[in-house]
């Protein structure tokens, strides 16, 4: 039976791992600890077979992690690959790194403490959102890996540095005296249109990244397409709101666009309740 060991940021007692490698963290929240706190480490040196590696550090993995993924996907990400980047070996990542799950939740870390939150207060709730909102529309342009594959879901992540956005995002409605299920009905509103549109941008990323991979359609296929959904004669509401308004695609303006009548929709609800803004 294995020995129980301690985690290495808070000293917390680990359950002994079932399989594979052994725990090192009793939380995603002891990672991301873990990782400011070695990011200003000096770089050591690892020893190699054949040789000597580069300098490696926590903070050039993750950046290599990040690398990776913003250029090629997440799904191109693996340790064996950041290793090669770096010209090191896999088990020299290991000594630093325990899995891929842990360099993801580390490179989340990363990514958006790269991102300052305001310090200081916004001018009213809207403000405060519209500040939230440019924030975030820019940090899924700058890294799309982040929304598909981490940020959307229902499940709660164990990381600071989203608390942390999070918490400035809520302090939009500070002032307001809404009981904190509205607060949190309205966030999930905010929220769910941001990343409802920041994902149809991720989608066409993936979709050009993937067509670089696979032999491309011939141009006359994609004409035809267009020219079928472009005709008056057989779609005559769609035709002429696409030519409207995605002819071209200006996804910038339609997220502004979006998010004022999303805002406007809780200015009315605030109204309505009777709460001054």
């Amino acid at each position: 039976m294995s020995e129980s060991s301690a985690c290495v940021s808070c000293g917390r007692a680990l359950e002994p791992a079932e399989r594979g490698r052994p725990r090192r963290y009793c939380s995603r929240a002891c990672q991301a600890r873990a990782y400011r706190a070695r990011r200003t480490e000096e770089p050591v040196d690892v020893p190699e077979e054949g040789g000597t590696a580069p300098h490696l550090t926590i903070e050039r993995i993750v950046r290599a992690g990040i690398a990776v993924a913003d250029a090629e996907g997440l799904d191109a990400l693996s340790m064996r690959r950041v290793a090669t980047d770096l010209g090191a070996s896999t088990m020299a990542l290991y000594r630093h790194v325990a899995s891929k799950d842990e360099l993801v939740a580390l490179m989340v870390e990363a990514a958006l403490t790269d991102v300052p939150l305001p310090d200081v207060s916004p001018r009213d709730w809207r403000h405060g959102l519209e500040r939230a909102a440019y924030r975030d529309w820019e940090l899924y342009h700058r890294h799309p890996w982040i929304l598909s594959k981490v940020l959307v879901t229902t499940r709660t992540h164990s990381s600071p540095a989203l608390a942390a956005d999070s918490e400035s995002a809520f302090s939009a409605f500070d002032g307001l005296g809404l009981e904190p299920a509205d607060a949190f009905r309205y966030m999930f509103t905010f929220a769910s249109y941001v990343q409802g549109v920041a994902l149809t941008y991720v989608s066409d990323v993936e979709a050009e990244r993937q067509a670089g991979r696979v032999r491309p359609r011939t141009g006359h296929g994609r004409d035809d397409e267009r020219r079928r959904v472009f005709d008056p004669g057989a779609y005559p509401r769609l035709a002429p709101a696409m030519r409207a308004g995605a002819d071209p695609w200006d996804l910038d303006t339609l997220f502004s666009a979006g998010l004022a009548g999303v805002l406007d929709g809780i200015a009315a609800d605030l109204e309505r309740r009777g709460i001054e803004p």
